[in-house]
């Protein structure tokens, strides 16, 4: 229950309260909660739209869905993809990307990301039919969080402490193996066999992101974190469309 919470409290804006200090283990520990952080960040979209779609017209419900997801998440992920977008897409050096990262302005890379990934996901959203959006809703996100698991085995790319620090290089193949375990079962429970499917593709996609980022960067940080969730997201939708 304690590794939940934490979980929680780092990828989510919902209060929580834990007692006691918090240690490092601990906080290693609690990304196998990851996938059901997603979850239920996906049944609040799920609950959204289920209430919205009866008295709204055209891709508004769809809409309201992604911006539950912001709310609920403080918007860290899509801010992780734009700072990662204008330091990778802004430089031509490591350290010159990592400084652009960090800088708190958004330049125009970030915001053609941010406008791509909002337009993408709502597109995809409003593309199915019927209750068929209802198990993407809930598996999409628990896919991208398990995503920025099997990214923390590269290390960090920073000196010093930042948000990914405590997770960068410290996760274990164990942590990694239950979190897709949990994943996987998810999706066979919800989706089926062509949710196992739409799940490996979609982490496939996000393990080439990283790869490219690790290389890029000279490791991960927080925000190529976010970068990772929010392409193994978009993967997730557009998949789930194709299969």
């Amino acid at each position: 229950m304690r590794s939940f919470l934490l979980a929680l409290q780092l990828l989510t804006r919902i209060p929580v309260k834990i007692g006691g200090e918090v240690q490092k283990q601990e906080m290693v520990r609690s990304v196998t909660m990851f996938p059901l952080v997603g979850l239920l960040v996906g049944g609040a979209m799920g609950l959204v739209y289920y209430l919205a779609s009866p008295i709204l017209p055209g891709s508004l419900p769809a809409w309201l869905a992604v911006l539950t997801a912001l709310l609920l998440t403080g918007g860290l992920h899509l801010d992780g993809l734009m700072d990662t977008a204008d330091g990778v897409f802004g430089s031509h050096t490591r350290a010159r990307a990592l400084a652009i990262m960090r800088d708190s302005r958004t330049g125009a890379m970030g915001v053609m990301a941010c406008v791509l990934d909002l337009g993408i996901k709502t597109t995809a959203l409003s593309s199915f039919i019927g209750p068929d959006i209802y198990p993407v809703l809930l598996l999409a996100p628990a896919a991208a969080r398990t995503a920025m698991v099997l990214a923390m085995r590269y290390p960090y790319a920073r000196q010093g402490k930042g948000v990914g620090s405590p997770y960068a290089g410290q996760v274990g193949k164990g942590h990694i193996m239950l979190s897709v375990l949990l994943t996987l079962a998810l999706s066979a429970l919800i989706m089926g066999v062509q949710g196992i499917i739409v799940v490996m593709g979609a982490w496939l996609a996000a393990a080439a992101i990283a790869w490219w980022l690790a290389k890029r960067l000279g490791g991960m940080t927080g925000d190529a974190y976010g970068f990772i969730n929010e392409i193994a997201e978009v993967s997730f939708l557009l998949l789930a469309l194709a299969v």
